[in-house]
């Protein structure tokens, strides 16, 4: 049994998610500093791909009805999650919108894109089944107000996955290698994004995993988790 990845409430989850990715070339970089060319980098590919594969075990094998991605960069999920869901739409805030559209329609992929903050979704209530957010929340300081939010877009009984890298010395150094300060562009740590999840009143924390798996998590690379949208906001339990 795969302990890192099963529930005795959910069961087991998929252990071998299809990710298909667009050719290297097919996709825009919105912005420099987007990490689309990480994807397809021999070093760096492994990871990054396998950041992708954890969530989408925590999504689940299901057809979604419908699916937001919060913070879709250069839409490198996006045909993937395509294929899980029968309507998805996607917001970020960058000036590659229109690109990155463009670069969908060439692949045949149908998103309803939009320029918005994670703080401010330009959707209703309860307007999705389903909800993930990718390497966005660390970034951010007000976490409370950032999950409330995206727990408000997600239907009662919906499923929002959130992932982030581990803070430690080993992934401090790979930062500081790509030539980026840590602490200046991730201000919450994997164990604050974790504990704002357990403290929340409309979400339910039901399972973290970590890459790579065999590492305690304090010494891994990344964390996912899968939350579930409560019927009404309640209290918490660790």
């Amino acid at each position: 049994m795969d302990r890192y990845l099963y529930s005795p409430a959910m069961g087991r989850l998929s252990q071998k998610p299809a990710l298909s990715l667009p050719p290297r070339g097919t996709l825009p970089k919105p912005e420099p500093d987007d990490p689309l060319d990480y994807y397809y980098r021999p070093l760096t590919a492994p990871l990054y791909r396998a950041r992708l594969r954890l969530a989408l075990r925590l999504l689940g094998g299901d057809r979604f009805e419908s699916l937001l991605e919060v913070g879709y960069g250069s839409g490198i999920l996006l045909p993937e999650l395509a294929r899980r869901a029968g309507r998805v739409a996607a917001i970020d805030i960058h000036p590659g919108r229109e690109a990155v559209e463009a670069a969908l329609e060439g692949l045949e992929v149908q998103v309803d894109l939009r320029d918005a903050s994670l703080f401010d979704i330009p959707y209703p209530a309860d307007e999705f089944e389903a909800l993930i957010c990718l390497s966005v929340l660390e970034h951010l300081t007000d976490l409370d107000a950032a999950l409330s939010e995206l727990a408000r877009v997600v239907r009662p009984g919906g499923v929002a996955v959130i992932g982030f890298p581990v803070r430690n010395p080993i992934t401090d150094n790979l930062f500081r290698a790509l030539g980026y300060d840590p602490r200046k562009i991730h201000p919450s740590s994997h164990g604050d994004i974790i504990a704002a999840a357990r403290s929340s009143r409309s979400l339910e924390l039901q399972l973290c995993a970590h890459i790579p798996p065999v590492w305690p998590r304090a010494l891994s690379a990344y964390v996912a988790c899968r939350l579930g949208v409560c019927e009404a906001p309640g209290p918490r339990t660790s």
